[in-house]
C-alpha cells in the first residue's frame, strides 16, 4: 500500500511539473507554437475521430488550456492568463471564463483582449451588470464614451427594480478612471439620453460633487428634486451640498421642512439631529434625537450616545444618566457608557463610584482616559500613592499606551512638587523611547522648575533636531531664554521662528511681547501683548501687560489691566506678586 501511494503521488508530482514546465515555455514566446499545434490536434480529431472521441478530445484541450492559464495567472503572467482563458470562453460560451480572461488582461494592461473578452461576456450574458460595468470603463479607457454610454443604458433597462444597485455600478465606474474629464463626458452623454431618470441625475449630481462642481450639482439636484420631491437619497445630499457651501442654517431650513412632509424618514433625521448639533443648536437636537429613539430606530446605541452626550452639555447630568444606562443595556458601546456613568459619579463628587465605573472600562478610546481619572482622582484625594501605583499596573499592550502613562504620573507628580520623582519618571520614559518629542518637552519644563537652565536647553536643542519646526519647542526656548539669560537677540529670534509658525497663538503671541520688553521695544510688545489677551485671557499675560503699560508710562491702564484680571483669577498667586511688586514699591 505504502509503494502504491507514493506511485500515485509521483504521478501526480510528474503531471503538475510537466504543465508548469509547458506554461513557463509559452511564457517565453512559444504560446504560438502551442497554439498551432493544437489546431492541429483538433483538425485531426475531427478527421479520423468517432463524435465521442472528438468531444472527449475537445474536453481535453478544454481542460490543459485552463491549466495553463490557471498555472499563469498564479506566477503573474495575467497576459498568457487572459488569451487562453478567452479561447476557451470563445469555445465554451462560458461567462465565467470570459469574466476571468476579462480581469486577467486588464491586470496585464492588455486592453485589446479586455475589450475583446468583455464584449463576448456581454454577449453571453447580457443581463450581468458587472460584465456591462467592466466593458463600459474598458471602453471609456479608450476613450470611446459613445460606445460605454451604450452599455449603461443597457444597465439602467435590465435593472429598472434595483435602482440602488446600478447608480452604485455606474459611480464604481465614473470614480475608478483616472481622466475625470472624460468621466464627466460619459455621464452628460448618459444624461442627455435619460434626462429625466432619477438614477441618472443622482449619480451625475454626486460625481459633480466628487470633482468640486458644486453649483452644477446643486442645479441637477433641483431637477431631480421637481420630479421626485421626497427621494430618499436626494433630499439629504441637497442639505450636505448646502452645508458645504457654508449655507447652513439654509441646509437646516430645507431639511426641516422635508421632514414636516414625510416625518417617518429616519435618516433624513437622523441628519438634521447631527447638522443641529453642528451648529450649536443642542436643545432641538436633543428633541430630535428623541423622536428618533420613539421610532424604534435601528442606531438604538448610536442614539442612546448622542443623548447622553448633548444632555451632558447642556448640563442635565441625571438625564445623561439615565442614557448611558440604557446604552448599557443594549449591549454595544459597553465601554464608552461606563466611562461618561464614571465622569458623571466624578462630577457628582461620588469619587468611589466614579472609580467603580472607569475601573470597568476594559478597551476602546477611552480606556487609558478613564485610568487617568482613577489616578486623578486618587490624586485629589490625598492618595497620590495610590495614583502612581494604579498608573504602574495599568495593563497595556504598546510602548505608546505604556509611555503615555508615564507622562502622566510625571505630570501628576510634577503638580504635587515631587520633582526628583517625576524626574526619575520620565528618565525612565526617555529609555524606552529615546526620541520621544513629548516627554522631551515635559522633562525640559521640569528642568526649568528644578532651576536647570542647561540641561532645559539640552533637552529642547535635541527635541528642535528631531522637529525643527516644533513651535511649543521654539516658543519654550526662547521664552525661557528671555526670563533667565540675557540673551535676548536669540530668544527673539527663536519667537519670531514660532510665530511663523502658528501665527495666532497666543502663548507665542506673549512670548513676543515679552521679548520685545526686554529688548527696550515697548511700543511693538504692547501691540503684541494685548494680541495675546485679546486672543484668551490669561494671568501670566495680564501680568506682562500691565507691567509693561506700567514701565511705560501708563499706569492707569496697567491697573485697569491687573484689576480685570485679579476678578478674573482672583487666587492666582503669580499675578498678585506681579501687581504687588509695582503698586507696593510705589506706595499704592
Amino acid at each position: 500500500m505504502k509503494i502504491k501511494f507514493f506511485l500515485k503521488n509521483v504521478g501526480v508530482m510528474f503531471i503538475a511539473n510537466l504543465l508548469m514546465g509547458c506554461a513557463s515555455q509559452l511564457t517565453n514566446g512559444n504560446a504560438v507554437a502551442f497554439e498551432s499545434q493544437s489546431s492541429k490536434t483538433v483538425i485531426q480529431n475531427k478527421r479520423h475521430s468517432s463524435g465521442i472521441g472528438l468531444f472527449v478530445s475537445r474536453q481535453q484541450e478544454y481542460m490543459y488550456k485552463i491549466l495553463v492559464a490557471e498555472i499563469a495567472n498564479r506566477r503573474g503572467n495575467n497576459a498568457l492568463a487572459a488569451k487562453y482563458f478567452f479561447d476557451v470562453a470563445v469555445q465554451t460560451s462560458d461567462p465565467r471564463f470570459a469574466e476571468r480572461a476579462t480581469r486577467a488582461a486588464l491586470y496585464a494592461q492588455e486592453y485589446d483582449i479586455a475589450t475583446a473578452a468583455a464584449r463576448l461576456w456581454v454577449t453571453i450574458a447580457p443581463d450581468n451588470p458587472y460584465a456591462r460595468k467592466i466593458l463600459g470603463g474598458v471602453l471609456l479607457r479608450q476613450k470611446r464614451p459613445d460606445e460605454a454610454v451604450v452599455h449603461l443604458e443597457a444597465m439602467l433597462d435590465t435593472f429598472k427594480d434595483d435602482p440602488k444597485q446600478i447608480g452604485s455600478l455606474i459611480s464604481a465606474l465614473l470614480e475608478a478612471q483616472t481622466d475625470k474629464t472624460l468621466a464627466l463626458d460619459l455621464i452628460k452623454k448618459l444624461v442627455a439620453k435619460r434626462p429625466n431618470n432619477p438614477v441618472v441625475l443622482l449619480t451625475y449630481a454626486r460625481f459633480l460633487i466628487r470633482v468640486e462642481q458644486l453649483d452644477q450639482a446643486l442645479k441637477v439636484l433641483d431637477t431631480l428634486l421637481k420630479q421626485v420631491p421626497d427621494h430618499a437619497e436626494g433630499v439629504p445630499l441637497y442639505a450636505y451640498l448646502l452645508e458645504m457651501q457654508s449655507k447652513g442654517a439654509q441646509a437646516l431650513e430645507w431639511l426641516e421642512g422635508a421632514l414636516d412632509k414625510s416625518p417617518d424618514q429616519q435618516e433624513w433625521r437622523l441628519m438634521y439631529a447631527r447638522m443641529l448639533v453642528d451648529a450649536n443648536q443642542f436643545e432641538e437636537s436633543i428633541k430630535q434625537f428623541k423622536l428618533l429613539l420613539s421610532q424604534s430606530s435601528q442606531e438604538e446605541d448610536e442614539i442612546l450616545y448622542a443623548l447622553g452626550v448633548l444632555s451632558l452639555q447642556i448640563k442635565e447630568p441625571d438625564a445623561a444618566k439615565k442614557y448611558f444606562m440604557a446604552l448599557l443595556d443594549t449591549g454595544k458601546k459597553a465601554n464608552t457608557a461606563r466611562y461618561y456613568l464614571g465622569q458623571i459619579a466624578q462630577d457628582a463628587k461620588e469619587p468611589k463610584k466614579a472609580i467603580s465605573w472607569y475601573e470597568q472600562v476594559e478597551g476602546g478610546s477611552n480606556y487609558l482616559n478613564a485610568q487617568a481619572r482613577v489616578a486623578l482622582i486618587f490624586t485629589e484625594l490625598g492618595e497620590l500613592e495610590k495614583a502612581v501605583e494604579h498608573l504602574r499596573n495599568v495593563p497595556v499592550e504598546r510602548l505608546e499606551e505604556m509611555i503615555t502613562l508615564m507622562q502622566l504620573e510625571g505630570e501628576l507628580l510634577t503638580e504635587q512638587k515631587y520633582y526628583p520623582e517625576a524626574m526619575a519618571t520620565y528618565n525612565r520614559a526617555l529609555k524606552l523611547a529615546p526620541d520621544n518629542t513629548e516627554v522631551l518637552y515635559q522633562r525640559a519644563m521640569l528642568h526649568e522648575k528644578m532651576g536647570r537652565i542647561d540641561l532645559l536647553e539640552r533637552d529642547l536643542r535635541h527635541l528642535l533636531e528631531l522637529e525643527p519646526e516644533n513651535a511649543d519647542a521654539l516658543n519654550a526656548l526662547g521664552y525661557t531664554l528671555t526670563e533667565h539669560t540675557d540673551r535676548y537677540q536669540e530668544a527673539y529670534e527663536l519667537i519670531k521662528q514660532a510665530l511663523i509658525l502658528s501665527p495666532t497663538d497666543y502663548y507665542i503671541l506673549d512670548s513676543m511681547g515679552w521679548v520685545l520688553y526686554k529688548m527696550g521695544e515697548y511700543a511693538d510688545a504692547i501691540e503684541y501683548l494685548r494680541k495675546a489677551q485679546a486672543t484668551q485671557e490669561d494671568p501670566e499675560m495680564a501680568a506682562h501687560l500691565g507691567e509693561v503699560l506700567w514701565v511705560s508710562g501708563d499706569q492707569q491702564a496697567a491697573k485697569e489691566v491687573w484689576e480685570k484680571a485679579q476678578l478674573t483669577f482672583p487666587s492666582d498667586e503669580n499675578l498678585r506678586e506681579a501687581v504687588n511688586r509695582f503698586l507696593k514699591y510705589n506706595g499704592k
